[in-house]
């Protein structure tokens, strides 16, 4: 048993009293979980579909493969698959709703505004969990919005479900979301599991949902993750003998 794992119980109890939060345990546990997410690899599948209205029926719009990580601490940005047609552009090129940062960017981008001291949080119980709820004003945030062709850090309202020690969920969301107007609502959550790697207990991304609902129509666009088929990463290098070349 870790000494987080230790420490919970107590933290829990003294949340319910209205003790403050120790923001650098909650970005320790954090960075602890990151770096042990360096140098995996998975298979990623992004069900991108939309609903007409921000409570109606979702409608499928296509099925994206890829390869999703955390590689020498970067998230990785492979050629994707659409409908298991191979096309040549990376996630960030696809035309459409589109995400990156959910392996190891948004854990890493959460971490550092905690652990920055300049939001407050506040914790609640949750069953066998301890939800801790932030706001991060737009001059801390690291969140890259890019909405027809413009690009701004807005800022949003933040949770993090902590279970056993270890991070369970990270979640945001803002209102207002578009300096355009064209958007009132975003949303992203990622889920994580415990799940053994080789040799290795940790927690990895198992789901991630993102949605961006439109002012004036009511569309909603998501997008739904699947995380799966985890493996360590194995560096790649390739050779040339004149003519010859052969990739490891």
């Amino acid at each position: 048993m870790t000494a987080a794992t230790r420490w919970l119980p107590i933290f829990a109890l003294t949340c319910a009293y209205g003790a403050s939060v120790d923001a650098q345990w909650v970005a320790m546990s954090a960075r602890s979980q990151l770096a042990s997410l360096n140098n995996l690899e998975c298979s990623k599948i992004v069900t991108r579909s939309y609903r007409r209205t921000a409570d109606g029926a979702l409608h499928r719009i296509d099925v994206i493969g890829a390869a999703g990580g955390y590689v020498d601490g970067r998230d990785e940005d492979t050629p994707v698959t659409r409908n298991g047609r191979p096309l040549r552009r990376t996630m960030r090129e696809l035309k459409g709703s589109w995400s990156t940062g959910e392996f190891g960017g948004l854990l890493a981008e959460e971490a550092a505004v905690i652990a920055g001291g300049g939001v407050r949080l506040n914790a609640t119980e949750a069953g066998e969990s301890v939800v801790i709820a932030y706001h991060v004003p737009a001059n801390e945030s690291a969140w890259d919005l890019n909405i027809n062709k413009r690009a701004w850090r807005p800022g949003y309202d933040a949770a993090i479900t902590i279970r056993m020690g270890r991070v369970a969920t990270i979640a945001r969301s803002l209102d207002d979301a578009a300096p355009d107007g064209s958007l009132w609502q975003i949303t992203w959550r990622v889920d994580y599991e415990r799940r053994t790697v080789g040799e290795r207990d940790i927690n990895v991304p198992v789901r991630a949902r993102y949605e961006t609902c439109r002012r004036g129509s009511g569309r909603c666009d998501v997008n739904e993750i699947v995380f799966s088929d985890y493996r360590e990463f194995r560096s790649r290098s390739t050779i040339t003998f004149a003519s010859a070349s052969l990739t490891e």
